[in-house]
């Protein structure tokens, strides 16, 4: 029995720490666009709420329709109908002989006092002045505008992922680089340590080896808190909790399309403009809707009795007409419901001139952005040229004893600086890039730009 517990206690042991291990996953840009698409809950949100009006839509179709209903009912009254006919009666007495001890009826019951029916009911709109046309074609307008907000947020997440995904990136190499500072300056305080036994330096020198040293492990330690923070950023945005590693690599491109390319193609795919045209055509529609109202209703209508209780026969067992309604007066509440709409239309024609204006502005922000990044990393690679030959002297001259611990420490800052500055460049440059396709409507083609040939890599070519 103990032997029993024994084994099962090492079972769940094992199966707890093979549960425990989790591999990290080499996640590609593209595969990460996948996942967001796929689990992303707000994307998900979204699709909810167009379906929601697909199918308030298909309710409009259906006023089309005739509207038949059931309808039964049960009335109790505190009498008879009738009618009184007591002036028949006695003529009758009289005309036939009838003896004045024998009672005849002073009334004639029509309705009995208790009595229920149940009826088909049709009413058939077949003139309503526009109104449900109108509701139609707002709803289609309506369609549009959730269609297009559900473009806006995947061009939205696309853009947030960029920066997540290329932001962790960017936080690995950094990690990356931080280690190699902090192994150059472990290799140069082992030299420090030597050339003060050998008084080739001072204590004060290795002391400052040391020192650059326990900077270089902080700042190796503080970028891989980061890089964690950034890596859970992104998997909230994947919808996905495994570990996960970017391997899509920074990039920049320094010859795209002019700046006008981005201008019209927002203009004529923006989102948020065709929400605003969809909200146009629901304005006008809803205008549309406001001055069917000083126009007549008229409608079929019928209705069949199908079950009866003590109903009387003089009540008809079916009909069917034409309903004809028109308000020739209500006030005032037409006409200012009419200008109101009026009004709202040209509302949203002043929110579309400016949307198209301010978005054109900040498409030609967004793109000499760019061109500043493309311009800001020529001048890097001139720099890391510099910066490295200056490592190179400044290594020799301490190995001699001609340079201070000092001057090395900063020449290697010096270096990892630069080659941050370069991935920081790129980072921002294909951030800057994501927001421009987003408020181009070209969200889709950033993939595209990730994989061009003549895309600058990450690292500096030695």
């Amino acid at each position: 029995m103990n032997t029993k517990i024994i084994l099962l206690a090492l079972f769940i042991l094992i199966f707890s720490g093979v549960s425990a291990q989790t591999d990290t996953i080499s996640l590609t840009f593209e595969q990460a666009l996948n996942k967001m698409n796929n689990g992303n809950l707000a994307l998900k949100s979204v699709e909810a709420e167009r379906r929601s009006n697909e199918f308030m839509r298909k309710t409009t179709r259906g006023l089309y329709l005739p509207k038949i209903t059931l309808s039964a009912s049960y009335l109790k009254l505190d009498q008879d109908l009738g009618v009184d006919i007591s002036g028949l009666t006695e003529a009758y007495r009289d005309a036939a002989s009838i003896p004045a001890t024998t009672m005849l009826p002073n009334t004639l019951v029509i309705q009995k006092e208790e009595f229920a029916s149940a009826r088909v009911n049709l009413l058939w709109p077949i003139f309503t002045g526009g109104k449900i046309m109108a509701a139609n074609s707002a709803m289609d307008a309506n369609i549009d505008k959730a269609t297009y907000k559900l473009d806006q947020t995947k061009n939205e997440l696309n853009t947030e992922l960029v920066q997540r995904y290329y932001g962790y990136r960017l936080s690995l190499k950094a990690v990356d680089l931080y280690k190699e500072v902090y192994n150059a300056m472990l290799i140069h305080q082992d030299n420090a340590k030597k050339l003060e036994e050998n008084g080739m330096i001072s204590k004060a020198q290795r002391l400052y080896a040391d020192i650059a040293v326990s900077m270089a492990k902080t700042d190796l330690e503080s970028a891989k808190n980061q890089s964690n923070t950034v890596k859970d950023a992104l998997k909230n945005t994947i919808a996905d909790s495994s570990e996960i590693r970017a391997i899509s690599e920074l990039f920049l491109i320094k010859n795209i399309e002019p700046v006008e390319f981005f201008q019209q193609s927002a203009i004529a795919n923006n989102p948020q403009l065709k929400q605003v045209e969809a909200t146009k055509i629901m304005a006008k529609q809803n205008y549309n809707l406001e001055k069917s109202n000083y126009l007549p209703t008229v409608a079929i209508v019928g209705s069949k009795e199908i079950a009866d209780y003590q109903v009387t026969d003089m009540m008809p067992n079916w009909f069917v007409g034409v309903n004809f309604s028109w308000t020739i007066f209500d006030g005032v509440s037409r006409t200012y419901k009419t200008q109101s709409a009026k009004a709202t239309m040209d509302r949203v024609d002043f929110i579309e001139t400016k949307a198209q204006a301010d978005i054109s502005t900040y498409v030609n922000k967004l793109y000499n952005e760019l061109q500043s990044y493309v311009s800001q990393l020529e001048s890097m690679e001139t720099t890391y040229a510099f910066a490295t030959e200056y490592l190179r002297v400044q290594q020799k001259a301490f190995a001699e004893g001609f340079a201070t611990s000092r001057d090395l420490v900063d020449a290697q800052a010096t270096v990892n600086k630069v080659k941050t500055g370069r991935i920081k460049i790129m980072n921002d440059y294909d951030y800057t890039l994501a927001k421009l396709l987003e408020i181009s409507g070209k969200s889709e083609l950033f993939l595209e730009y990730s994989r061009r040939e003549d895309r600058e890599r990450e690292d500096f070519k030695d």
